[in-house]
């Protein structure tokens, strides 16, 4: 299970940051086309916005896009790295501040300041009792009329299946035909270092017991499973506040293979000094 000290270990250190995160966009055909085809579709009601804070930005890579989009920018990670390498990207954006936290808490970040919380591809890697930290905060600094979105972790409504591969995966003699096929099937590395204690029904109830209320989540595939999930969170009362609107989208990789498909078309012509 990815602890606090797992991530702090991996984005500081372990992982070298090629591309600065654009390297996870590759399936999209680039960070600009996941943008404007995955992400800004779903949050475009939400933007502009009067104060941005986005939880784990890594090294900006949706941050470039948000920075523009707000009066003020809190960008918050418990990689020294990441914060770094964002405040030297980012330099020139006086309304734009980083800072580095301990993996669950958000003292920098005034009490009811926030308009729009955002968090994409980081979030996932948590565990249930961080995500419950990280809401009691939001509780604290989202503004009255404040919106969230976060992507997290749905692994734990495959723990049975992902069980049976691993299993499968450490089986040395033949298999059955049906069974060599379940192997296949069944990936073994398709959990993607996802937070098992995590999934939409527990966000749900996590954002209760903050005194927050989770008025959408997308549930969508990350590889063969279903093992992420896209999140709204709002305060009660607020004009955002409705019965949570739960779906299951089992194509979202299908839509980010359309988008790597069109990138190779159009994200080209930025390219192209011919003329």
């Amino acid at each position: 299970m990815p602890s606090i000290e797992w991530n702090a270990r991996t984005w500081d250190s372990s992982h070298e940051w090629p591309d600065q995160g654009d390297e996870w966009s590759e399936f999209w055909g680039g960070a600009e086309m996941q943008w404007a085809a995955t992400v800004l579709p779903r949050i475009r009601n939400f933007l502009p916005a009067g104060t941005i804070l986005e939880i784990a930005p890594g090294h900006g890579r949706w941050t470039r896009f948000l920075i523009s989009l707000c009066d003020d920018y809190i960008g918050v990670d418990l990689s020294q790295n990441c914060i770094v390498a964002c405040q030297e990207r980012f330099k020139t954006a006086g309304h734009a501040h980083f800072f580095v936290n301990d993996g669950l808490s958000l003292p920098m970040v005034a009490d009811g300041s926030v308009d729009f919380v955002f968090s994409f591809d980081s979030l996932v890697h948590v565990e249930a009792e961080t995500i419950k930290a990280y809401l009691a905060e939001l509780s604290r600094v989202m503004a009255p009329q404040g919106i969230g979105f976060l992507h997290h972790s749905n692994l734990g409504a495959h723990l049975v299946q992902l069980r049976l591969a691993q299993i499968l995966a450490l089986t040395s003699r033949p298999l059955p035909v049906a069974t060599r096929a379940l192997q296949r099937w069944q990936i073994v590395e398709w959990d993607h270092a996802r937070g098992r204690t995590m999934t939409a029904g527990r966000f749900a109830e996590l954002c209760q017991h903050a005194g927050l209320v989770c008025v959408g989540q997308e549930i969508i595939d990350w590889g063969p499973k279903t093992i992420d999930c896209l999140s709204l969170v709002a305060r009660p009362g607020s004009h955002w506040n409705r019965p949570n609107v739960v779906i299951k989208n089992p194509h979202f990789m299908r839509e980010a293979a359309s988008a790597g498909r069109a990138a190779g078309v159009y994200t080209s012509l930025g390219n192209n000094n011919s003329a």
